[in-house]
């Protein structure tokens, strides 16, 4: 499985849970949510991210791509790194059977959605 990691996520996290991932200044300078969600889809890439637009977009268009919406709050760089380091084997196992994983400081969550 490959991660596109949005704008509003550390560069190094990719390296750091040690997953096939490119960052989203890699797709363009300042990519727009509509350029890394058509990325995404077309290079059947799930998106890593803050951003509750993608959790928008896929309640109107559904998947794909997948999505893992990072929802721990204002969390320090390292801290964030951390904290999605030691989920990182539920998050991974639920992203391949779910379109749609939270991860919340407290619980991780899933849903799934049809395709459009």
């Amino acid at each position: 499985m490959r991660f596109l990691i949005d704008e509003n996520l550390p560069h190094q996290l990719g390296q750091t849970l040690r997953i096939d991932s490119l960052h989203a200044t890699r797709v363009s300078q300042q990519p727009t949510d509509t350029e890394l969600w058509i990325y995404a889809k077309n290079n059947e890439i799930t998106l890593f991210t803050k951003d509750t637009d993608f959790f928008d977009r896929l309640l109107l268009s559904g998947p794909p791509p997948k999505v893992i919406w990072v929802r721990l709050g204002n969390l320090r760089k390292q801290k964030l790194i951390e904290t999605l380091a030691q989920r990182w084997s539920d998050i991974e196992r639920l992203i391949a059977l779910h379109d749609l994983v939270q991860v919340h400081p407290s619980h991780i969550e899933t849903m799934d959605f049809p395709e459009h």
